[in-house]
């Protein structure tokens, strides 16, 4: 019979795994729960006249969702994060199985930047994704949709939309 020859290192492997058991756990439930989703979590809005479906990720446990876990996303719909005050923001790519563009929005509606956040693989432990995380510290909103989305529809940094009934009182 073997024994550990290292139980510092035993010990740490143990917590690595145990962490990462406690995240798949904790994402797991935050997506059952979001699938529990009635049609008040969706709406439309307008981009330069383009009308795009949106779901509504207001809450922590569906804003840590977002798109993880889809197959495929419908042409011109996405989903729109509304946080509860202006600050950075912090994006990453878990368990997507398509890129995704990303608007950091500020309050007023203001496309403040767009950045492509390219797919990552599905095994891909969640404490090793790139975090895209944004330059302006006051982003009240965030819009994912497809990859390349903006780019053809010809949506630029600086474009307005209109997002005020999406400001709550928290």
């Amino acid at each position: 019979m073997k024994l550990i020859s290292s139980y510092p290192e035993y010990k740490n492997k143990l917590i690595h795994s145990f962490t990462h058991i406690l995240i798949y756990i904790f994402i797991t439930s935050l997506l059952l729960i979001s699938n529990c989703k009635t049609s008040e979590n969706e709406s439309v809005i307008k981009i330069n006249g383009k009308k795009i479906k949106v779901e509504v990720a207001d809450t922590p446990a569906e804003r840590a969702i977002g798109l993880s876990y889809r197959k495929n996303l419908l042409e011109n719909h996405g989903v729109l994060f509304a946080f509860p005050d202006e600050a950075r923001r912090e994006f990453w790519m878990y368990k997507c199985n398509f890129d995704i563009d990303l608007a950091y929005i500020d309050a007023s509606g203001v496309i403040r930047e767009i950045v492509t956040m390219k797919k990552e693989p599905f095994n891909k432990p969640f404490d090793s994704l790139p975090k895209y995380i944004s330059s302006s510290s006051n982003i009240k909103f965030a819009l994912e949709m497809k990859g390349d989305w903006f780019k053809e529809n010809k949506i630029i940094i600086g474009t307005r939309i209109d997002l005020r009934r999406f400001h709550k009182a928290y």
